[in-house]
């Protein structure tokens, strides 16, 4: 890396680019993504929305089955 130091910000923000949808396998501007490294991007999640979300307000990991939320409360 020509001996330059990367910030932890900006690894972040690479790492997050890297991430292709664990669904269809293309890598998408943005993903909804679990804690447990889980990724969707949003055409899948619109796909599926009736089988990860029963109330529109949260959605359930298929990996790991922890709840996360749309954002939208």
């Amino acid at each position: 890396m020509n001996g330059k130091k990367i910030s932890s910000y900006k690894q972040k923000k690479l790492k997050a680019q890297e991430t292709p949808c664990h669904c269809c396998g293309i890598p998408a501007p943005f993903c909804w993504r679990c804690r447990c490294g889980f990724a969707m991007c949003q055409d899948c999640m619109d796909e599926n929305f009736w089988g990860v979300t029963c109330n529109g307000i949260t959605w359930d990991c298929p990996d790991c089955g922890a709840q996360n939320g749309f954002g939208n409360q």
